[in-house]
């Protein structure tokens, strides 16, 4: 498994990726949510991001494969004022079904981590949907801690929990 910074030339892959994870989300979701649709327009403001000077993404490839990634940002979606200061985003984090329980989720959580620590960064925070249980559950393995906030709607459409990570120096 390889891991390497994404370029705008990863758009379409990334795109693809964070699509097949909404798409896992239908298995606990409730009944008559439809994961968020990605178009060329999604593909394009992606490529934007990753050409710009406020988005870091890695990868994990299998060969050609992308079997995940990880973003950091200052803003995200639920959170689109930028971050106090010595804290960043942990924007996105998606490993493919065929991939989960490999490893590759924690190397790019590491990768992330690292990353803010070359920033001199305190902490990451990030959010994740409340209903995502295997999500939480690997965040605090590695670490994360629930803060308490909660949006009970996201971008979405479903109830987010807000976790942090002290990263260490």
């Amino acid at each position: 498994m390889e891991l390497r910074r994404a370029t705008p030339a990863d758009a379409a892959a990334l795109t693809a990726n964070v699509a097949d994870g909404f798409g896992s989300y239908l298995e606990w979701a409730p009944t008559g949510w439809t994961p968020p649709l990605f178009d060329d327009a999604s593909v394009a403001r992606l490529a934007a991001g990753l050409a710009g000077p406020y988005l870091w993404c890695v990868m994990a490839l299998d060969g050609d494969e992308t079997a995940g990634h990880a973003g950091l940002a200052p803003f995200t979606t639920e959170e689109p004022e930028p971050a106090p200061s010595g804290v960043i985003y942990l924007r996105q984090m998606f490993v493919r079904s065929r991939w989960r329980g490999s490893g590759v989720a924690a190397r790019l959580m590491a990768a992330a981590a690292e990353e803010a620590r070359r920033r001199e960064l305190e902490r990451m925070t990030l959010w994740t949907p409340r209903g995502a249980g295997r999500a939480r559950r690997f965040y605090e393995r590695e670490g994360w801690s629930p803060t308490g906030r909660a949006h009970e709607d996201s971008s979405v459409g479903l109830p987010t929990v807000e976790y942090s990570l002290i990263v260490d120096s």
